[in-house]
């Protein structure tokens, strides 16, 4: 038996796709276990040989420095293939994109018998010449959350979802927010520290630059609720619903909008079936255009500037440029009166930072190829029993404690209440549901079991 571990940072980015993926890969062989990774991490210390896929290896902490259990894994015997969840949208150039890479892990870690799956070209070249891991265990995969789209049998697990949606609220605009380090739930003291990168090494000119970022959020922030109020006046019988950041704090636009009738917040559960049942996408540069691409919406790209330090490259590839509120407007009216839009055009630049533009990709039959591979290092796994389930008592009542005491401390309430909107717990009901379908897409028979909140297990029937 071979154990392997899929973490989940965000329920509502990540669940759907790696439910799918364990399902195809289940077999009377494999547990895989799919759970919160700060639970999923504690768990594999019960563990000998086994199999982690994610990008929850390294973290950066507070202070900058990075939280590593790359070694720790691999001290247990673990083979690693990291699938990084933000591999390809950045802004600025291709120095500035290698910059962003090198601070998605702890490249000086990386072992040579490591795997690590790219979202395209570009980044497989980049850790070829700054990660130790050999070159043939650095594929080109793609990402799955794109295959979830994109190919209509995947899709399917969506299609109760985007019917139930369609009719509730008809043909209607589709406006997330990515906001988060602007409008920071955990306030500015956060948003100005070194987990979001942001320092002062003594030279001014770099601390301003930070700055005039932070500041830019900002104002698209104000524009983007002054957009979605004007949409709402021009077009009065179309409805307009607005999907905060799982980590934004969504009380400003719950404030903004109580009175409008036709806008809505909608922050729950993934947005794959919002952009399935959409007519229009705005978007402010991130990965969900490409996602909306994907899905064969028409995607406007809203800021207030074509300011190359301020544009994330792959969202405006996909893209229709909008930089006013009117020009907005205008291409919306030429998709509600069925105007022909402009096809869009995939340049090599774009194609060599996300494999899923390429035809015939399947980015989970990649990823389950290197899947197939790494297994080959793992004869059996090796589960303490006794150990596993005395943590699992000891953390539910750890848990409970926190509970009682954790809303006396307000910093850490408010840090908490952040951590549970980006990971709510799995709910057993829906989880069930999710599988049933996906049996049906997979038709692989897998079978699961619920655990606790934050852990399920994935087998063969």
């Amino acid at each position: 038996m071979k154990i392997i571990l899929f973490p989940i940072e965000s329920i509502a980015r990540e669940l759907d796709y790696k439910l799918m993926l364990a399902s195809m890969y289940s077999s009377k062989e494999n547990m895989i276990f799919i759970g919160q990774h700060d639970y999923i991490y504690e768990m594999s210390k019960f563990i000998t040989k086994g199999m982690y896929l994610g990008k929850n290896l390294f973290s950066v902490r507070e202070d900058g420095t990075w939280q590593n259990r790359h070694s720790t894994l691999r001290n247990k015997g673990f083979s690693i293939l990291h699938l990084d969840e933000e591999g390809a949208v950045y802004w600025g150039d291709e120095n500035t994109w290698r910059r962003r890479l090198n601070k998605r892990m702890d490249v000086g870690k990386i072992r040579f018998d490591d795997y690590i799956c790219t979202w395209g070209g570009f980044q497989k070249r980049h850790y070829e010449c700054v990660t130790a891991a050999n070159t043939d265990n650095i594929i080109n995969t793609g990402h799955p959350r794109f295959d979830m789209l994109h190919n209509k049998k995947y899709a399917e697990l969506y299609s109760e979802e985007v019917d139930e949606i369609k009719s509730k609220y008809g043909d209607y605009v589709l406006i997330p927010t990515a906001f988060a380090w602007f409008n920071n739930p955990q306030g500015y003291k956060d948003s100005f520290s070194k987990r979001w990168n942001f320092s002062y090494d003594g030279s001014l000119e770099a601390y301003k630059e930070q700055i005039e970022n932070w500041s830019y959020s900002g104002k698209i922030f104000c524009e983007y609720i002054n957009m979605a109020l004007s949409l709402s006046v021009k077009f009065p019988n179309i409805n307009f619903i607005i999907r905060p950041h799982p980590a934004e704090d969504s009380t400003p636009y719950i404030c903004a909008f109580r009175k409008i009738i036709n806008i809505h917040i909608e922050k729950d559960g993934n947005i794959a079936p919002w952009l399935l049942s959409c007519k229009v996408l705005i978007q402010d540069g991130c990965t969900t255009a490409i996602e909306g691409f994907f899905a064969g919406k028409k995607v406007i790209n809203f800021q207030l500037e074509n300011n190359r330090a301020h544009q994330m490259f792959l969202p405006s590839v996909v893209s229709d440029q909008k930089t006013s509120i009117d020009s907005v407007i205008r291409s919306i009216e030429k998709v509600f009166i069925n105007e022909n839009v402009d096809k869009i055009v995939i340049n090599d630049r774009a194609k060599s930072l996300l494999q899923n533009f390429s035809i015939n990709n399947n980015s989970f039959l990649n990823i389950i190829n290197v899947m197939d591979i790494a297994s080959k290092s793992i004869d059996y796994s090796v589960i303490n029993n006794f150990s596993f389930t005395f943590f699992k008592v000891r953390f539910q009542i750890f848990l409970l404690l926190k509970r009682i005491i954790r809303p006396l401390f307000k910093e850490k309430y408010r840090q908490y209440k952040v951590y549970k909107s980006i990971f709510p717990g799995f709910d057993k009901k829906n989880i069930k549901a999710k599988v049933e379908k996906i049996n049906k897409i997979t038709e692989n028979g897998a079978d699961f079991n619920f655990i606790n909140e934050n852990l399920i297990l994935i087998t063969k029937k």
